[in-house]
């Protein structure tokens, strides 16, 4: 069987591969799927060397199929259903690593991709942590908890990356610490632009609740920008110092992307670049994240490869009008 049927939002349409598909429809499939779920990890990818693309692309659709369980096929089966789905994609993982995998299009392409690479398995597991952190509606009280939650769903996939970046296998231990950092970093920033997405649609609050005490924000202050009210002040000063932590992820990642080959550096370095400007976006709204979704433009994005003026772009929106 060739069919790959990835779980995607509502309205979200992607042609489904046909039965019997050659290696180089597979190929393009898997390509368009790629670009389809994220086109910013597929726009950095491009400034990757050719011959880690695919698998590149094989891997985030890993990742993706892995997050729609949580977030999408929660919503259409109930998560008792999606907990199995869940544990079914577990034992699947472990056939592909084991060089046995299932006759399915993402597993048969993922078990080529660890036996050409070495995929580490500890990450791609912690994965699946994660999103059984989500299915069981485990609360983010602390950003210690806000961290660690990032580090399953996120610096994992900073990690698993590690294979395709480096040129000597001995450098990944080194390496694993910030390419966790960046991952972290992502998945911080992502929170931040979903507050309002993940409250409505999946009832989920990221926000540490400690945060959100501390600052006076209560949990139904993110039932949009008009139900903040009195809270605004409150809640753009929650959200900058969630900023900063994210920021100072970023930074903390930010020797390991140096230490990376040249080869693989740049495409790294772009899509952290891009990425971290998600926090400007959200600035640049108001820090409304709670009734639109910040995005950053393709004009944007390849600006900031050329050049990196996030400061002081942060700056300007920081000091609001002139």
């Amino acid at each position: 069987m060739s069919t790959l049927v990835l779980p995607l939002p509502a309205g979200a349409t992607l042609p489904r591969l046909r039965p019997g598909a050659s290696r180089a429809e597979e190929d393009r499939f898997l390509r368009l799927a790629f670009r389809h779920h994220s086109r910013t990890f597929s726009l950095a990818t491009q400034l990757l060397p050719r011959n880690v693309r695919l698998p590149v692309a094989t891997l985030y659709l890993y990742c993706r199929t892995v997050d729609g369980i949580a977030d999408h096929r929660v919503l259409e089966v109930g998560p008792q259903r999606a907990r199995a789905e869940l544990d079914r994609a577990r034992d699947r993982l472990a056939a592909a690593l084991d060089g046995r995998p299932a006759d399915d299009l993402l597993w048969r392409r993922l078990a080529e991709v660890h036996q050409r690479f070495g995929l580490l398995p500890r990450p791609l597991f912690q994965l699946l942590d994660g999103a059984a952190w989500d299915l069981e509606g485990r609360p983010v009280e602390t950003e210690r908890d806000l961290l660690a939650y990032a580090d399953l769903v996120a610096g994992s996939v900073g990690a698993m990356m590690l294979p395709f970046l480096v040129e000597r296998r001995t450098d990944i231990p080194a390496l694993e610490p910030p390419a966790r950092a960046l991952g972290v970093a992502m998945q911080v920033t992502n929170i931040l632009r979903d507050v309002g997405e993940d409250f409505h649609t999946l009832g989920r609050v990221y926000l540490p609740r400690d945060w959100m005490a501390r600052h006076g924000v209560p949990p139904d202050a993110l039932g949009g920008p008009a139900a903040l009210n009195g809270h605004r002040r409150a809640y753009v000063a929650l959200t900058e110092g969630l900023m900063a932590r994210a920021e100072a992820l970023f930074d903390e990642a930010e020797p390991g992307i140096r230490a990376l080959p040249s080869g693989t550096r740049r495409g790294v370095a772009a899509a952290a670049r891009m990425y971290r400007e998600i926090l400007n976006e959200v600035r640049a709204a108001g820090y409304d994240n709670l009734g639109r979704r910040a995005v950053v433009s393709l004009a944007r994005k390849l600006r900031l490869v050329v050049h990196d003026d996030y400061a002081r772009r942060r700056a300007a929106l920081r000091a609001g009008p002139s």
